[in-house]
């Protein structure tokens, strides 16, 4: 299979999944070489370097399918959910901007303000960074856009459980 990827691809699905070396896209939607376009970031953040990746994805390699992935347990929700409870608590300048990222998320959330335990921030805030993330691919991409609207391209949002092995869809 891989000889005959060597010269092109055509992914039928671009991922944008967290770093986190416990949720590989490939294994966990068990697909092949090929399948998928995935793009790594930890949190599945989406900036200029994911917008622009999808957009190569979606017209040059004309992939029909975008999938922002969170996950259960994850490591920059939970830094970001720290840094919000918590304003003095800074990490490097680099770190702080992902988390700032993230946060974005969750600005004015009713329901992450009114959550009790962490554990409950952290599930709102890994749903609607989610949530942020695809609206980012639609707010600042017109080729995403454009694709979104001429029904060329459906983004999906997803939540990989690892205490099951279950992606849970969000509508």
């Amino acid at each position: 299979m891989r000889g005959e990827l060597v010269s092109e691809q055509h992914p039928f699905a671009v991922v944008i999944a967290c770093s986190d070396s416990r949720v590989p896209p490939s294994l966990i939607f068990d697909q092949d070489l090929g399948d998928l376009f995935v793009i790594r970031v930890a949190g599945n953040v989406v900036g200029p370097s994911q917008v622009a990746s999808v957009e190569y994805a979606v017209d040059v390699l004309k992939s029909s399918l975008v999938v922002v992935v969170g996950h259960t347990g994850c490591g920059a929700i939970g830094a970001a959910v720290k840094a919000m409870l918590d304003p003095d608590l800074h990490y490097s300048p680099a770190m702080d901007m992902l988390v700032g990222r993230i946060s974005e998320a969750v600005y004015n959330d009713d329901a992450f303000d009114a959550a009790g335990s962490m554990g409950e921030k952290c599930e709102i805030a890994g749903g609607a960074n989610v949530v942020h993330a695809l609206e980012n691919l639609v707010n600042f991409s017109d080729i995403i856009r454009s694709a979104v609207e001429e029904e060329r391209v459906k983004l999906v949002g997803s939540e990989y459980d690892m205490r099951t092995g279950i992606v849970n869809w969000m509508d």
